[in-house]
Parts: C-alpha cells; structure tokens; sequence
C-alpha cells in the first residue's frame, strides 16, 4: 500500500474558474468574491448573523476576543485540551487563561468544571467543539447567564456541526471558524468570525482592515471614494478573493462531502469495534445534534499492548500517516504549570490518536488502516 497521508485536500476544479476569473479582473485581494463567500456560508448554515471573513481562524478569535471587551487581568475559562491558537490570542491580550478539564465523552470542555473555575476576575468562556462534536451550549450558556459572563465558540471543527437541531454559528454567542487547509471547508488559509451583534460585526470588520474606516474595494472601486480615516489601530487580517474561491468552489459540494464523512467515520467503526483496546470517538447524545466529523479520534486503553506513541510509528511503517489533537497545553513549555491538575484532559492527552479523514480517502484505504491496527493490537 502506498503511504496514506494524514490530511489530503480536495479543491474541485470549479476553483480553477472562479480564481482565473478574479486573476483576469484585476482585483485579487477582498472584494467581491469574499463578500459572496460570506453571504453563501451563512446560507449554509442558516444563520441570519454577519460573518466577516478572515486570514485564518487565529485572526477570528483574536478579534472576537477584543470586541468582547477582553483584556490585561482578566480571567478567562478556556480547555487545555485545544489547539494553542485558542489560547495565544488571551494572552497576547494580558489575560489569563483558566485552563478547565473536558468531559471525557465528548472530550469538549465539561460544564461541571466551568463552574468550579468561575472567580470575581472571569469574564469570558471560550468552548470549543471538538473534532466536529458540539459542546453542551445549554448547560454552558446558563453557567455564563448567571454570572454574566460572553461565551466565545471556537468552531474551528465545527463546519456543519449541529446543536438541538442548530448549525454552529446559527445562535447569539460569537463564533470562530477555520478554513486551514485540514479543515472540512479550506480557503488554503483562512478563517470566519460569525457575530449576531451589528454593531460588533462592524468593528470586527473594520479591525480586520487596519482598522480604517473604508476596505481598499470600496476606495479603489468606479463608485469609491479615496478618502478614509483611522478609527483605532486595526490589524492586517483580511481574507482575500483568490483564497475566498477556494471556499466557493467547496461549498457547491458541502452535502456530498459531509456525507461523505459520515460514511468514512461509520466505516472505521464498524471494523474497529471488534478491538478491545481502542475507545472510539462517540455520536452525539442528542438526536438532534450531529457530529461534523472533522477528526477521527481514537483513544488506545490502558490495556493496550502497546501505548499511543508506539503505535503512531508501527503505523507509520505500515505507510499510515496519523496526527495527535492534542497535546494538551497546560504541558507545553510555555504554559506549564505544577499546580494545574486536569485528570481527564491528561489521560485523553497520552491516548488520543487521529487517523486519516478527508473525502478522497478510499473504503479500501479505510479497511486498510482499520486492519493494520487491529493487526497491531491484537
């Protein structure tokens, strides 16, 4: 077998067009295309909210969290168990991230544990929806009500993730998406912040652009004006029309390749429910909520013959490629500390795995990788 990548992008050749077409205009960075990307993805999503699209779903939560009004001493509840991005963006802020445990389930942040964390200094949580399996935003949404605290959604997994019945981003919370390129929907790099406030999408955009008061398009444009001012000192994080087709030629096709996730993740299943040692990733509770299966993420048990790390490089000499989410950060270097005891995010941090999940992947790939581990942990 040839060597199965972890990640292996399909862009569909509508892309080719659609960026020729920007190419041969003349105006290659925000204009148009990303104005009609923003208003296709809320069609998706059936939100009615504002999306303003951005460089990278980094650049969205940094910007979410500064309308939020996040800043130098506050507190403010995060997973330790996502990646570093959710948490940089606080700290480049001054504020301190409360690193809270995830429930072992849904390995998304436990609301028992919110509360415990909760002090006179909280100002925001930030959930985050992991591998495509929605948060429980009910339980989470009346922890912040009752002590008036913003809840910021890190749906970075979560394209086409639902909640009772509810596409992420649909509700009132503001939230981030990432279209890196592993993501569900890639723009290559990229990302969207969905916001039901107007007056805070509005400062988002503005943000997103140096923080001037018009975007180049509507200065540079036959009906534009040339004059513009400064309203606050912004940022350089705007998504450009070349990247925002990308996202347009991948939404056309947003059904089939979600159901082709589907297959892929009922497939593993199948055949890795006969090993004892492996834990595998749940569906969501709630029939009404679905699981957007951006990561394939198994657990290896305790008992296994082997542990996580030495089955990542049996497979990799089996030409499997794999990937860890995550290492979880309050053991990084930089966010390391002693004191901190998250029982369950350390245990899923030393026996996560995640395998190989994107719509060219083959049910002969599938059956493949699903042996081989068996194979190996027999």
């Amino acid at each position: 077998m040839d060597f199965i990548p972890f990640n292996k992008t399909y862009v569909p050749s509508e892309a080719n067009d659609l960026i020729a077409d920007v190419l041969m205009s003349g105006w290659i960075t925000t204009g148009p295309k990303t104005k009609e990307f923003e208003k296709e993805f809320l069609e998706v999503i059936g939100s009615s909210n504002e999306a303003i699209a951005v460089s990278s779903g980094t650049a969205a939560l940094h910007l979410a969290y500064i309308v939020s009004g996040i800043r130098s001493g506050d507190e403010v509840i995060v997973p330790s168990f996502t990646f570093c991005s959710t948490i940089n963006m606080l700290v480049h802020l001054g504020a301190k991230p409360i690193f809270c445990d995830i429930s072992e389930n849904s390995l998304c942040i436990d609301p028992n544990d919110i509360s415990k964390k909760i002090t006179s200094k909280t100002k925001a949580i930030v959930v985050v929806h992991y591998a495509g399996y929605p948060c429980e935003m009910d339980k989470i949404n009346k922890i912040a009500e009752e002590h008036k605290l913003i809840v910021i959604e890190d749906a970075a997994h979560a394209f086409l993730t639902k909640y009772n019945g509810s596409y992420i981003g649909s509700g009132n919370n503001i939230t981030c998406f990432s279209f890196y390129a592993t993501k569900n929907l890639t723009t290559a790099e990229g990302g969207m912040v969905v916001c039901a406030d107007k007056k805070k999408s509005e400062r988002i955009r503005m943000l997103s652009m140096h923080g001037i008061s018009k975007d180049g398009w509507n200065r540079y444009s036959e009906v534009g004006k040339w004059r513009y001012d400064v309203i606050e000192p912004g940022y350089k994080y705007n998504m450009t029309d070349v990247h925002a087709c990308i996202g347009l030629s991948q939404l056309k096709y947003y059904n089939k390749s979600n159901l082709r996730r589907v297959e892929i993740a009922a497939k593993y299943k199948e055949i890795l429910s006969r090993n004892p040692y492996i834990i595998l990733p749940p569906d969501p509770v709630d029939k009404n909520s679905k699981h957007a299966w951006h990561l394939f993420a198994i657990r290896v048990s305790g008992n296994s013959p082997i542990s996580r790390d030495n089955l990542i490089i049996k497979l990799k000499e089996f030409n499997i490629g794999t990937s860890v989410h995550f290492i979880p950060n309050h053991q990084q270097s930089f966010y390391k500390d002693s004191t901190i005891i998250l029982p369950v995010t350390e245990k899923v941090g030393d026996t996560i795995l995640s395998l190989p999940m994107y719509e060219l992947l083959t049910d002969k790939e599938i059956i493949y990788i699903s042996d081989t581990i068996n194979q190996i942990l027999k």
